[in-house]
């Protein structure tokens, strides 16, 4: 009788001390970065100042939008006007902190755009990045800036992330400008209701890795 009450017990202890860590594993908060340029800080740049403050940004209005979805996140806005992937390489040990789940790397356009950049040495740098925030610990959510013409270009880097996704797709240009009902005057950048189109894309594919990666909402 007494080697059954020390083996129920010890079940119980066992399963008491798995409760105790399932708990804690749904208390943990989901930390996420958004790096990237502009498009991810919220401030246009250029004569006319375009944009929205970075409270009112992607990364912020995502992180709310998750939290009324039950999921327990912060998500950092990691990006800086004019910010190249070339460069970004350099900045990665501050920005992306130990801990980080996912990474969101929005990068390439102003490496193309300012720089004159080939696509090959797109694809160099935004390689190199993945490959130092995988060494992190992070999963990579990386966001589409290149021409459908240099797909194959491109191939491998696609491969190396856990998502590829195309938020800043053509509905919200026109001759290549922003729209007018997405244009806060800078003819470049998001305004709110721009900003807002961008997380309702960005739900379901942060949802969806996050549940990869094995997290669950808390409610």
């Amino acid at each position: 009788m007494g080697e059954v009450m020390r083996h129920a017990l010890a079940i119980l202890i066992l399963a008491f001390s798995m409760s105790i860590g399932a708990n804690r594993l749904c208390a943990e908060t989901i930390n996420i970065v958004a790096l990237g340029d502009s498009n991810t800080w919220g401030m246009g740049q250029g004569n006319t100042p375009g944009g929205v403050p970075a409270g009112e940004a992607y990364p912020a209005k995502l992180e709310r939008a998750l939290r009324a979805r039950g999921w327990d996140v912060s998500v950092s806005n990691q990006g800086a006007a004019g910010q190249t992937a070339r460069d970004a390489v350099y900045s990665l040990d501050r920005r992306i902190p130990a801990g980080t789940k996912i990474t969101i790397i929005e990068l390439g356009l102003n490496d193309r755009n300012l720089l004159g950049a080939s696509p090959p040495d797109i694809a160099s740098s935004l390689t190199e990045i993945i490959r130092r925030v995988r060494a992190k610990g992070s999963a990579i959510i990386l966001v589409r800036h290149w021409r459908q013409s240099d797909e194959a270009i491109f191939a491998a880097v696609q491969q190396s992330a856990d998502a590829v996704v195309n938020w800043w797709s053509s509905d919200l240009y026109s001759n290549g400008y922003v729209r007018p009902e997405y244009d806060p005057g800078d003819h470049s950048h998001l305004n709110a209701a721009g900003t807002d189109v961008i997380v309702s894309r960005a739900l379901p594919d942060m949802e969806r890795v996050l549940t990869q990666i094995g997290f669950r909402p808390s409610r």
